[in-house]
């Protein structure tokens, strides 16, 4: 029984020996689900960081001041077009879902009927492609909200 014990530990260490030892593969897929701070994308070359600031950046000033809705509207698809080459090469990547969630918010602030149009398609994607996420979850009781509001036609 002491033999088997023994057999048992040491190929318990072992195995925690190889683990520790090699998991750079592990590591470098793990970090591969999560965009770099220095990498860019889109046609503006954001980071991850200039993306959210940007949508925190203009929610704010859709909030304070009358945008001019075209002006408005081709910026935040810029900034779309961004998180959608971040999508492409990180699809796995936890802060998507709240960057989703934030752009479907601003297209929604931009008073124009495309954009409110436009703000429906982010509210699917975020859905569809993060069901799961706290997000998707808050979307789906917005939507569930302004759809009880909505007087009868």
């Amino acid at each position: 029984m002491r033999t088997v014990h023994r057999a048992f530990f040491s190929s318990f260490l072992a195995a925690l020996l190889v683990a520790s030892l090699s998991p750079v593969g592990a590591q470098t897929a793990a970090f591969r689900r999560l965009a770099p701070a220095d990498e860019y994308f889109g046609p503006l070359k954001m980071s991850v960081l200039g993306i959210r600031n940007t949508l925190r950046d203009e929610a704010v000033r859709l909030a304070s001041e009358r945008p001019e809705p075209t002006a408005a509207y081709a910026h935040a698809n810029l900034v779309e077009r961004s998180v959608l080459d971040w999508e492409k090469k990180y699809p796995a990547d936890r802060w998507l879902p709240r960057s989703v969630f934030d752009l479907q918010h601003l297209y929604a602030q931009i008073p124009s009927e495309t954009s409110r149009r436009h703000a429906a398609e982010v509210a699917t994607w975020l859905i569809s492609r993060y069901p799961g996420s706290m997000e998707a979850t808050q979307m789906r009781l917005e939507l569930a909200q302004t759809t009880a509001s909505a007087p009868d036609r």
